[in-house]
């Protein structure tokens, strides 16, 4: 897996591609996490427009990074989430913890609405 780091305004967005099966994409992303929370960048989206396989451990990394990240004040969002990586996101009825968007935009935005 590839992640690529980006900023929109003081939102950190990161684009995942390829697969998020376990190590060691876990520990990938978690280092990234934690270099982000460290340094208060604690509103982060992520764009898995690219990211064409996810399992179990992917979910769980991403759970464990919401709950880390939210304890530090922030969030994550998700954008552009397609394919089987949409489906297995539904399946574990991800999209009841994870706010979800169609746009990396819409999703940087929704951290300056009232109420998000």
């Amino acid at each position: 897996m590839k992640i690529s780091e980006d900023s929109f305004n003081d939102i950190t967005v990161l684009k995942m591609q390829g697969s998020f099966l376990g190590e060691p994409e876990s520990s990938e992303f978690q280092g990234i996490k934690f270099r982000l929370l460290e340094a208060k960048k604690n509103r982060i989206v992520l764009d898995l427009s690219e990211l064409k396989l996810i399992n179990s451990s992917g979910i769980g990394t991403f759970i464990s990074a919401l709950v880390s990240t939210r304890h530090s004040g922030g969030d994550i969002r998700l954008s552009r989430v397609t394919g089987s990586v949409k489906e297995v996101i539904k399946n574990v009825q991800m999209d009841r913890i994870f706010k979800i968007f169609e746009t990396v935009e819409q999703a940087a935005d929704s951290f300056t609405q009232k109420g998000m």
